[in-house]
């Protein structure tokens, strides 16, 4: 039970980081495409293809699921209700949708 509630934490922690990342455009590295670099810093393209903050982003949310899951105490994610757990997705998607409805209006 001790591994369901570290990996439900992880998921939950590492969905709104990813969102959070998305939203304010938090990376910790960014891929240029021309050149095949990453870069930890901002770094400005002059001409070419934009760089892809993808990889960045997982890795944010990767990296803030995994540290808050291995810091919270185990009695404390056993007690989230799980019913109501379904929430925050279903937050996360429609503030994702609210965000991106930019392209399509």
């Amino acid at each position: 039970m001790k591994t369901h509630a570290r990996l439900m934490m992880f998921s939950l922690i590492g969905s709104i980081a990813y969102t959070l990342a998305f939203y304010f455009d938090w990376s910790l590295f960014q891929y240029d495409l021309a050149t095949h670099s990453v870069h930890f810093l901002a770094h400005d393209t002059e001409a070419g293809p934009p760089l892809i903050l993808w990889y960045g982003w997982l890795a944010t949310a990767v990296l803030a699921g995994g540290v808050f899951a291995a810091i919270t105490p185990s009695r404390l994610s056993a007690r989230l209700l799980p019913d109501l757990l379904w929430l925050i997705p279903v937050v996360l998607i429609f503030a994702a949708v609210l965000y991106e409805k930019r392209w399509f209006m």
